[in-house]
């Protein structure tokens, strides 16, 4: 009995002895065996071709392609809208935020327009809806015009509204004569609305130009941090807006081609194109610049020798557009009757008329109502009106800056138009080709005064 306990005993130190050993053994095993194998994953996880870095690339992959696809679905759904006329800034960025995606789109003046998401990526679509892979911008920057909209056009004493057209399709209207007019938007008091985000540090510098090249001076930058806000930039007339911001030693530019206001205007941005140049005696738009001796195309938008001098004719005809958010222009060109002037269909238009007698047949067309009971005036159009005009169809997409600075023979009567088949003058309004936003001719057919005229001793000097 006693020899079973003593060996008892020996087996029990022997038992423990042998734990012991194997358990420190096997823990050093185990921290080596541990750290390869945290190597091993640490490398699987994280390295060039990790897991979590292919998982990244992956996710940032499906994020490219949801955001290309946002864009590529509200694009091709307004060109759609607009018969294949087009697709604005404006549009696009209202169709994206309609479909639930913070972003902005620039117009680059070039037939090409950015759109900047949340995530800092940039792409950009161009004329044929191409949509270029994602450039990553540290600076996100936004610029566009703001303004109220009028949605019930007045309607002057003596008028009465057809039911024909809205305030973005032409909205007509007819006096007791039958003579129609077509309504042209201008936004009520117009601002620039600017908003700017570093995401690499303070902002350094931030301004603003006009279409002159003039500085426009911004409040509140003396002291600026990662992000700059201001909705309360007047614009003062039509045309390219450069807005240039510094941050992180990036330097970023964004363009805002302004054709909404009632003022002088430039088409400087519609003329970037090879159709244009082609009417200039170039192949391309670049042998235009290299031709005109410009260096870059921003230079070329920047030049404010495009701007047009601007004239009005006595009376008020500025403050009435702007106070009532737009003005009329005539739905069809002007004939005569019985000495007066007359805005009707399908009779022959008005020919061989000198600018003076337009301005005055037009001005006095309604002096048999009473001046305490009209509420209104008449005039020869302006130029601004007249560019204006063209920027409100450009903007509705009823005709593109190519069909209007280059060539215009698909909804204007020209000797080589596409549609009329005659080489003569057309009654007024009797081709439907030649209608855009319910306004007829103001492509071909006959020259047209405004109260402005390129080399021509026949023109109004009214003190401007």
């Amino acid at each position: 009995m006693r020899k079973q306990k003593i060996e008892g005993k020996k087996l029990k130190i022997k038992v423990n002895k042998k734990n012991n050993g194997i358990t420190l053994i096997a823990l050093v095993i185990t921290i080596i065996v541990l750290l390869i194998l945290a190597g091993v994953t640490i490398a699987t996880l994280t390295g060039e071709n990790g897991i979590l870095t292919r998982a990244s690339q992956a996710s940032e992959q499906t994020e490219i392609a949801e955001e290309k696809e946002a864009i590529g679905l509200a694009y091709t759904g307004i060109l759609a809208d607009n018969n294949g006329t087009g697709v604005s800034a404006d549009e696009l960025q209202e169709e994206l935020e309609k479909n639930g995606y913070s972003a902005t789109v620039v117009d680059n003046g070039d037939g090409t327009l950015t759109v900047t998401f949340e995530s800092g990526r940039e792409y950009t679509i161009d004329e044929n809806g191409n949509i270029s892979d994602p450039t990553i911008s540290n600076i996100i920057a936004t610029m566009k015009i703001v303004g109220e909209k009028v949605i019930n056009p007045p309607v002057p004493t003596g008028f009465t509204y057809t039911g024909e057209g809205t305030v973005d399709t032409g909205y007509v209207i007819q006096d007791s004569n039958g003579n129609e007019f077509v309504w042209v938007p201008v936004d009520k008091d117009q601002k620039i609305q600017i908003n700017v985000t570093s995401k690499s540090g303070n902002i350094e510098s931030i301004s603003l130009t006009d279409p002159y090249g003039d500085e426009i001076t911004l409040p509140n930058i003396d002291s600026l941090g990662t992000s700059y806000s201001n909705t309360e930039i007047d614009p003062t007339i039509n045309g390219p807006y450069r807005l240039t911001i510094v941050a992180g030693g990036e330097t970023k530019k964004v363009f805002l081609n302004v054709h909404s206001l009632y003022e002088i205007d430039t088409m400087a941005d519609w003329q970037t194109t090879d159709g244009y140049a082609k009417t200039q005696g170039f192949d391309t738009f670049e042998e235009l610049l290299a031709g005109w001796g410009y260096e870059t195309e921003e230079e070329f938008l920047m030049d404010g020798s495009f701007m047009k001098e601007y004239s009005e004719p006595e009376g008020n005809y500025a403050g009435l557009v702007k106070a009532n958010g737009g003005f009329y222009i005539g739905r069809y060109e002007a004939s005569e009757s019985n000495g007066s002037v007359a805005i009707v269909e399908n009779v022959n238009p008005w020919n061989n008329i000198d600018q003076i007698t337009a301005l005055e047949n037009t001005q006095h067309m309604y002096d048999s109502i009473s001046e305490e009971d009209k509420n209104f005036e008449s005039s020869l159009l302006t130029g601004a009106a007249w560019d204006r005009t063209l920027g409100w169809l450009y903007e509705t997409a009823a005709v593109t800056s190519e069909e209007i600075v280059a060539n215009s023979s698909s909804w204007g009567n020209y000797r080589d138009d596409t549609f009329s088949g005659t080489t003569s003058l057309i009654n007024t309004g009797s081709m439907p080709e030649t209608e855009k936003n319910h306004i007829y001719d103001l492509a071909g057919n006959l020259w047209e005064w405004t109260t402005e005229a390129y080399s021509t001793v026949n023109r109004v000097n009214r003190g401007r």
